[in-house]
């Protein structure tokens, strides 16, 4: 990026001093051009009164030798002037506009080049003019035998172009030269931002007759009015075809038009086939003008590229949906049926010893706790099922976040005790309050805080961080420098409403050391029926996180999870309520 900036940056210098040059150049080739003709159409002969005509002087050579040396210099000097000026103006026409571009790679228009392209053409023709009557000034100045001191001249005032008057010759000298110099610059800016817009092809978009003529060419062009278009380009086209200045232009027109719509038609007819094929990755090539424009064809091939990547994610959803949903099978078969052979086990135990053995609480307090472990795996799958579906019906309200994960860490106390884990809570939104479902948020705080009971390892820290993101936006990172939070804040965005966004964002973050390894993606993580513990020996479902996810969309919210090697962080963005 560097290296191209300073390219860009080299390439304005070169520019601006060739065009600085390049008015030197052609500012100087006019007073040696004036000077040399001055000198060549001067027959000088004494007491001769001149006809009166504009051209016709009359006085007499002072200094032969000093005549004949100016008239070679000058003559000289101005063939050289002349190939400078030519070369230098054949660069500056290869060089103008590759000197910086956009952000899109084009040429960079500035605030001169978008001046209309008629009132550059007329301001370049009146300081064209202005410099042509500098050199005629400068003709009669040369003529009346100022500044050259090699002749007398005799001719009356009358018939001169330019009469000296009052001016001083430093008056004289400051005119010609600033005059020169500022006309010359002028003409040759209109002419090389010209020229940068037909680079650009931008010359009739900049221009007042062609921006009014694309203005309605895009505005019929955008137009759904298929068959209208057509009449009225076949009407207009018939009625120029009756005459023969009208004919011409229709005819390049069909000449221009023709082809392209071929062309794009053939691409269209391409595309078709390879997506009827089954290559749904192809694209067909789609063209918009400067303002974004498309034409009807594009419009069409802009569609059916739509339609060819809608079906590849519509195959790829289903090819995932099909592997979750044997995945799912699997998991819940294994799942249902380890508690269902244990249950089997036992009670073909308490048939054979009865009752009376001594063996027989044991195997009832078995039974028991593996026909509470299928209990709550029903509806856990049950739950799961309806967060996803969206049937749940949600009761927005404002609550006390802080409150609700007081009570469930109150309740959590003795599974977080036992082991051995030790919970710190920073809270930063006393007095906040979120728009949210209470019962609903309460069954999220309690699946994190199950989460962490279950899989963080024994004896570690447990942090529970509560954050309120003011409503101008400004959200700093959570305190471990995470993007995490970050980015919820951003995904949340969309979905929150305008009361909302003015109260700003509360975000809860719990982080805690997984004890188990956790070689997974957080994605994977979020899947039903997903553990971190592969083996799957905890009591864990696998859908407390899944559950979560989706009681946390249903307030619209964002729920995110983050892993970092042992590092298991899980991020809720809920919409501050208003006070």
């Amino acid at each position: 990026m560097d290296t191209k900036l300073k390219n860009s940056k080299t390439k304005a210098m070169v520019y601006a001093l060739l065009l600085a040059l390049e008015t030197l150049a052609v500012s100087a080739l006019a007073v040696c051009g004036s000077m040399s003709v001055s000198l060549g159409n001067m027959y000088w002969v004494k007491d001769l009164e001149p006809e009166p005509d504009l051209w016709t002087y009359s006085g007499s050579i002072t200094n032969q030798e000093r005549y004949e040396f100016l008239r070679s210099v000058s003559g000289a000097a101005a063939i050289v002037l002349v190939v400078i000026s030519v070369a230098l103006l054949l660069a500056l026409i290869l060089l103008v506009g590759r000197s910086k571009t956009d952000e899109r790679g084009r040429i960079y228009i500035n605030w001169f080049d978008k001046i209309w392209s008629e009132a550059q053409i007329i301001l370049g023709c009146l300081t064209g003019v202005w410099f042509a009557s500098i050199i005629a000034v400068m003709h009669d100045i040369w003529m009346s035998g100022a500044y050259l001191n090699v002749w007398e001249s005799t001719t009356p005032e009358e018939i001169l172009f330019y009469t000296r008057g009052p001016f001083p010759e430093s008056a004289e000298i400051l005119y010609c030269t600033l005059g020169l110099l500022i006309s010359a610059f002028i003409t040759l800016e209109c002419l090389l931002s010209l020229i940068k817009k037909i680079k650009a092809r931008q010359f009739w978009e900049k221009s007042l007759l062609g921006g009014a003529f694309l203005a309605i060419y895009r505005s019929f062009k955008s137009s759904d009015k298929l068959l209208f278009k057509v009449m009225a380009v076949l009407v207009v086209g018939a009625a120029l075809s009756a005459t023969w200045i009208g004919l011409i232009p229709v005819l390049l027109a069909l000449l221009i038009c023709v082809p392209k719509a071929v062309r794009k038609y053939i691409e269209i007819r391409k595309g078709v086939e390879e997506v009827r094929s089954g290559n749904l990755s192809y694209k067909i090539p789609v063209e918009t003008d400067e303002k974004g424009v498309m034409g009807e064809l594009d419009r069409l091939a802009a569609g059916i590229n739509d339609i060819s990547l809608a079906s590849s994610i519509a195959v790829q959803n289903e090819l995932k949906n099909q592997r979750l949903k044997t995945d799912l099978i699997s998991n819940v078969s294994h799942d249902l049926k380890t508690p269902l052979t244990s249950m089997i086990t036992y009670v073909d135990l308490l048939k054979k010893e009865g009752l009376d053995s001594p063996a027989a609480a044991e195997y009832l307090d078995i039974i028991d706790r593996k026909t509470q472990r299928l209990k709550t795996l029903t509806e856990n799958l049950f739950e799961a099922a309806k967060a996803s579906s969206g049937a749940m019906p949600v009761n927005m309200e404002a609550i006390d976040l802080s409150q609700l994960v007081s009570q469930g860490l109150a309740e959590m106390e003795e599974k977080l005790a036992a082991r051995g884990l030790d919970v710190r809570v920073k809270n930063g939104c006393e007095g906040v309050r979120v728009l949210a479902d209470g019962q609903l948020m309460w069954r999220v705080i309690e699946n994190l805080l199950g989460n962490v009971a279950k899989y963080a390892l024994d004896g570690s820290r447990v942090y529970i961080d509560l954050e309120h993101i003011g409503g101008s936006g400004a959200a700093g990172a959570g305190d471990d420098g995470s993007a995490s939070g970050s980015a919820a804040a951003g995904s949340a965005a969309g979905s929150a409403s305008a009361g909302s966004a003015a109260a700003g964002k509360v975000r809860l973050d719990v982080k805690n050391i997984s004890r188990d390894q956790l070689n997974i993606s957080a994605e994977e993580l979020m899947e039903r029926f997903k553990r971190g513990d592969e083996s799957r020996n905890t009591e864990g479902s696998g859908l407390g996180l899944a559950i979560a996810r989706d009681l946390v969309k249903l307030m619209h919210g964002v729920f995110e999870i983050t892993i970092d090697g042992d590092l298991f962080k899980a991020t809720v963005l809920l919409d501050a309520a208003q006070d």
